[in-house]
């Protein structure tokens, strides 16, 4: 599964040396994950509604080249398919010469919101939807 969104770099999210904060590309891909999720008809409040929570485990990034102020961004948000964890990719690239900006990976665990403990496993129906099982 794989989405993409475009964003146009707002000015309240440039740090004092004119480039987009580091900080802010986690917020970018937050909406592009929650675009991808739509699309799998999986948002958060549905995981909700059937009683898990999807903290963020791990996250890696490297930003390559900043984004700038009135920039167009692709989000380019990728699902690699897992058991255990909801795990995305993430490229985000300049939106005319789809230069690389930011690559980064998310790692997310369900939790029981009833009692609160990790599953190490994803519970249907998630690991029919994002587990790839064939």
């Amino acid at each position: 599964m794989e989405k993409e969104i475009e964003i146009i770099v707002p000015f309240y999210d440039l740090d004092p040396m004119q480039v987009v904060w580091h900080g802010n590309y986690v917020k970018y891909m937050e909406r592009g994950r929650c675009a991808l999720l739509a699309e799998c008809n999986m948002t958060y409040p549905d995981m909700e509604k059937l009683g898990f929570a999807f903290p963020v485990v791990t996250m890696r990034t490297k930003h390559i080249k900043p984004a700038v102020f009135n920039q167009k961004i692709i989000v380019k948000t990728t699902h690699i398919p897992d058991e255990n964890f909801l795990i995305f990719k993430y490229e985000i690239l300049d939106a005319t010469t789809r230069a690389k900006l930011c690559v980064a990976e998310t790692k997310q665990m369900a939790v029981d919101m009833k009692t609160h403990e990790s599953c190490f496993q994803l519970p249907e129906p998630f690991l029919t939807i994002f587990g790839g099982i064939k």
